[in-house]
């Protein structure tokens, strides 16, 4: 055999491994013996794998129709919130056994006002769907509502958790059996229980990483997901430089009132406005004591179509009441959003208080 055969045959071989290393490590494998990478659930129960969150109960096998029992939600969920063990004092359960596995997440949960403090629990029921929101809405902290988007043709105005399942549905974190149906009476299956609690934690990300908040004006939560986060950054770094010559303290990112920013550029884009009167949310005070942000004192900057953190800064500058507010020595903390229409119009807000 030549040289030049040799060499083309190692070529050949050496794409066919290549490619067939690639194809194969994007191949999903089972789970466990019951979770095919086909199954519906398959993400939200590997997270769950992954952080130990559902143990199972025999060897190999996740069980994801197997109904899951009061006792058993309460385990999950204290797992999932990765809480600390409460104290066994002022609990009222009499159906409770003393060894039993859950005692201290139901307890803890019990002290935390997720779970009643009842004289019975009936650990051994199973959970309901209609009783998985209002446990899940107490236990992740979500807004529930009477202003809501979904609703359910078996969900009835009249029902005691009505408010529940259609705050938990517009945020996608429960979704119906069918189209307009929720079946609230029917039973939780494990791989159920794991993909609320995977939505469940995946919404408290996003809300811990400041990427949505609850708006109590619009009833609703809304994104506040920051596009130019190194643009956003440059300004505050630029505004220290002014600061600094001037021998004044440099303020703080502050991701809060970055935030409330944000809100206040997608509000300008929303109603078609350009000053810093909101027709829906009023001043930057107003918005601020509307969305629970603390402050002494605050001040707002507002610029548009510059199209750079270097330009925003100079025709802040340029202005003596914009200048004044970048300069003020009472400020402490800052928070700056670069929002940008549809029509390509950049707007800036850069929000100042004093903590």
């Amino acid at each position: 055999m030549n040289h030049l055969f040799k060499k083309v045959i190692l070529s050949f071989t050496l794409i066919f491994m290549i490619g067939h290393t690639v194809e194969a490590s994007s191949v999903r494998e089972y789970l466990y013996s019951d979770v095919s990478p086909n199954h519906w659930a398959y993400e939200s129960i590997s997270t769950m794998k992954d952080l130990n969150i559902m143990p199972v109960k025999s060897y190999g096998k996740f069980n994801p129709n197997e109904l899951v029992t009061r006792a058993d939600a309460v385990q999950f969920i204290f797992n999932a919130l990765k809480l600390e063990k409460t104290t066994e004092t002022g609990f009222l359960f009499k159906d409770i056994p003393n060894n039993a596995t859950y005692k201290h997440a139901l307890f803890t949960l019990t002290s935390l006002g997720i779970i009643e403090n009842a004289e019975f629990f009936h650990p051994n029921d199973y959970l309901t769907r209609a009783q998985l929101c209002k446990i899940i809405s107490l236990a992740f902290d979500i807004a529930i509502d009477q202003k809501n988007h979904t609703s359910f043709r078996d969900v009835t105005s009249s029902h005691w958790a009505k408010n529940y399942i259609e705050s938990l549905a517009d945020i996608e974190i429960i979704k119906g059996t069918s189209k307009d149906t929720f079946s609230p009476n029917q039973k939780v299956t494990r791989a159920q229980m794991a993909a609320f609690l995977d939505r469940s934690m995946t919404f408290n990300n996003e809300l811990a990483s400041n990427e949505k908040i609850y708006d109590f004006l619009q009833k609703d939560y809304i994104n506040t997901i920051d596009y130019h986060p190194d643009w956003s950054s440059k300004v505050v770094k630029l505004v220290n430089l002014e600061r600094e010559k001037q021998g004044l303290s440099p303020l703080q990112n502050d991701s809060k009132l970055a935030q409330l920013a944000i809100v206040k550029g997608n509000d300008m884009l929303k109603r078609k406005y350009f000053e810093h009167y909101s027709p829906f949310y009023g001043y930057a005070w107003d918005m601020a004591g509307l969305f629970d942000y603390s402050f002494t004192s605050i001040g707002e900057n507002l610029a548009r179509n510059a199209t750079s953190p270097e330009a925003a800064i100079r025709a802040w500058l340029k202005s003596t009441s914009h200048k004044n507010t970048m300069l003020n020595k009472n400020y402490t903390n800052t928070g700056v959003a670069c929002v940008e229409s549809d029509d390509g119009q950049i707007y800036w807000v850069q929000l100042f208080s004093k903590k």
